[in-house]
């Protein structure tokens, strides 16, 4: 037992004390990753304190197992300059910094909330997977423009613009599943003609407008299913994504007709993959395999109101976080006019004071011309030239002072202007946000009025 003790600690961890600094060796395996394991970093402080070692610094594949770290090493990126890839899954990260020259990233299962890079170069990143963290906004997701493999599933990404993905020209894969997500948006105005599969299913999807997705002609793969869809319009699929050949749609709340015709079509079309399992058994009845509601107008109206009123909860929640914007922006711009008045009041008093100074210098010039013509008048004189000398050094000191605050006004009107650029930015937003509640408003009219007439018995 002692011997096998022995062994294990040898071929996985060599930890040596030196002073405040902790050492960790990795192992080389064959497939080349330096692998690190049992490291324990509990807080920041911690993670300045650790020094990684390697029979080689050159190495450009690093893994951490069985460890438990709030944050990385704070010295691993300069330790090993050539890394192109870190797998780092499981192990308790609270947020990771992910340097420019790194190309594959694997910190799933973590803890992460939030993500970091340098934002001087665009990072070359290609594969980056955050799986099961603790994402809320991936808003900086944008400035990896390299990226061909994103995924993002089982974080709490509630809801979302595809606007986000615009800027990724090579990403060819895009994983938004399970993330609770109930909205969602598309105001990309340039096609991403690279992406082939999307999965957003296991959501809280219960409507998706497929022109939602018309900027990506190229999709091949979809996966809707495990959401709470009840009616899509897939008239125009076909012209909109020529090479769509899997639709995953199962285990949604579709009404029966709908999805009788939605399989006729996709058969048509050749979309053969739109099921992974035919069930067994449905509450009301089955389509080829899918559970459905046989209601038809009146099963979808029974279900909109609920449906409806989580999707104006969402709504006013984006609102709600709109408005605290507005709020905290509207301080800003106060507290910098503020600041920007005070600085107006200094100028003007440095202005008074640099006026009352010339006067004192021209009346000391006059004393001294008319005392020009008497030889006992030297003495005075150079006495007098003393003080025009050191009110001239204070008026140079003065006007460095009011350059310096001319200068930090200027700043401050920009702050302004960006501030104000950033309302109006908002105004649009809480305006889109009103105008869809309208409609929204409109929506659930028209079925209450659908429910009434079907509500009347016939003759």
């Amino acid at each position: 037992m002692n011997r096998n003790f022995f062994i294990y600690w040898t071929f996985v961890l060599c930890l040596v004390v030196e002073g405040y600094a902790v050492n960790y060796t990795c192992t080389v395996n064959p497939d080349g990753f330096c692998i690190f394991q049992g490291v324990r970093i509990t807080s920041v402080e911690e993670a300045n304190d650790v020094d990684l070692r390697a029979p080689s610094y050159d190495l450009t594949r690093i893994k951490f197992r069985e460890s438990e770290m709030f944050v990385l090493p704070s010295r691993i990126y300069s330790t090993f300059p050539q890394i192109l890839e870190l797998r780092v899954w499981w192990q308790s990260l609270h947020s990771i910094h992910i340097p420019s020259n790194l190309l594959h990233l694997d910190a799933e299962r973590n803890r992460i909330n939030t993500i970091s890079y340098d934002t001087s170069t665009v990072p070359m990143l290609k594969k980056l997977e955050l799986g099961h963290n603790r994402l809320k906004s991936i808003e900086n997701i944008s400035y990896f423009e390299n990226l061909e493999f994103l995924d993002l599933s089982h974080n709490d990404i509630r809801s979302i613009d595809l606007v986000l993905f615009q800027r990724l020209k090579h990403l060819r894969v895009l994983d938004l599943a399970a993330n609770n997500m109930a909205i969602v948006k598309n105001s990309m105005e340039h096609k991403l003609e690279s992406l082939a599969v999307l999965h957003l299913n296991d959501n809280r999807l219960s409507y998706l407008d497929i022109n939602v997705l018309r900027q990506f002609p190229n999709i091949e793969k979809l996966d809707l299913f495990n959401n709470q869809l009840m009616y899509m319009e897939f008239e125009n699929m076909r012209s909109m994504f020529p090479k769509l050949s899997i639709a995953n749609i199962y285990g949604n709340d579709w009404n029966c007709e709908n999805l009788a015709e939605m399989i006729i079509y996709f058969k048509k079309i050749n979309i053969l993959e739109y099921k992974l399992y035919s069930v067994l058994k449905c509450r009301e009845r089955a389509v080829d395999g899918i559970c459905c509601s046989e209601g038809k107008a009146l099963t979808i109206l029974k279900k909109s109101n609920q449906y409806f009123s989580n999707y104006v909860n969402e709504l006013n929640l984006h609102s709600q976080h709109i408005m605290q914007e507005m709020k905290q922006s509207k301080q800003e711009i106060r507290k910098l006019i503020e600041h920007e008045n005070m600085t107006q009041a200094s100028l003007k008093a440095f202005s008074d004071d640099m006026s009352a100074i010339r006067n004192r210098i021209e009346s000391i010039a006059a004393i001294t011309d008319a005392n020009n013509g008497s030889s006992t008048a030297i003495p005075r004189q150079t006495k007098k030239h003393e003080k025009v000398d050191k009110l001239v050094q204070e008026i140079l000191k003065i006007k460095q002072d009011h350059q310096s605050l001319a200068r930090e006004n200027q700043v401050f009107k920009q702050q302004i202007e960006g501030y104000e650029e950033m309302k109006s930015i908002i105004q649009e937003l809480k305006q889109e946000n009103n105008n869809l509640r309208t409609k929204l408003a409109k929506l659930l009219d028209d079925f209450h009025e659908i429910k009434s007439v079907k509500s009347v018995p016939t003759a």
